[in-house]
């Protein structure tokens, strides 16, 4: 049942592409067809994000348009290339071991790190990253935001141990550092597939229903000389 839905919706986002007159979508190819798209030249394509019409559709279409049906194996093996050519996992992780190195070198004195970089790219969950993470993946957003979780919750446990328990103004209770780091692991890899996976959503969601967004509008010629004529130009006055 979950197989015929997915494919009727790729199906329907590919006569909507037939009619506008866009390029095809590898990806729903794939759904409808039961194949993967592995050749670079498809990846690529993918990473360019969703196909979009030239013009606005409906908010329902765009809405119903924007979900994508789980494809382990294609994300699993997107993953090496989405890794070394988009900015969709280092940008996140960088951001989170920037935060944890910020935040240990402070002790969480600055504003900076407490306020902002500790709760959002640190603290379970790490909403901050797997959002960025999301929302810059051109597929397997679920797979990214777990990468991102994980290392999020091996930062957090690290500051657990060591900033946090030294500027703790009282001992903690026994069993209670371990049951932060096992709940960290546990729950900040789960949410960030699923913080993941709606940034993800609201992008393709972004694309469908306003696809001028973030275009530059056409600059008119006008009557500016090209150069090659001089009828634009003035005739000399005559004395």
């Amino acid at each position: 049942m979950a197989r015929a839905k997915s494919t009727r919706r790729a199906e329907a986002r590919r006569r909507y592409r037939a009619e506008q007159g866009l390029a095809p979508d590898p990806i729903d190819d794939a759904e409808i067809t039961g194949d993967t798209p592995t050749t670079r030249p498809a990846a690529a394509t993918a990473a360019k994000g969703p196909v979009v019409p030239n013009q606005r559709m409906g908010i329902a279409q765009a809405f119903r348009l924007s979900f994508r049906p789980l494809d382990l194996r294609g994300d699993l093996r997107a993953l090496p290339w989405i890794a070394l050519h988009t900015k969709a996992l280092w940008v996140p992780l960088a951001l989170v071991l920037g935060s944890t190195a910020l935040f240990m070198v402070t002790r969480g004195e600055d504003v900076l790190s407490r306020v902002f970089l500790f709760p959002y790219f640190i603290q379970t969950p790490a909403i901050g990253g797997v959002f960025i993470a999301g929302f810059l993946a051109p597929r397997a957003s679920w797979l990214l935001g777990i990468i991102v979780g994980v290392v999020a919750a091996a930062c957090y446990s690290l500051l657990v141990l060591t900033v946090l328990a030294d500027v703790a103004t009282a001992a903690p209770a026994p069993g209670l550092t371990q049951e932060v780091i096992s709940s960290s692991f546990v729950l900040s890899p789960v949410l960030g597939a699923l913080f993941a996976s709606a940034a993800a959503w609201y992008r393709r969601f972004l694309a469908y229903s306003n696809p001028n967004r973030g275009r530059q509008p056409a600059k008119s010629q006008g009557n500016k000389p090209d150069g090659k004529t001089r009828t634009n130009q003035k005739a000399p006055a005559r004395r």
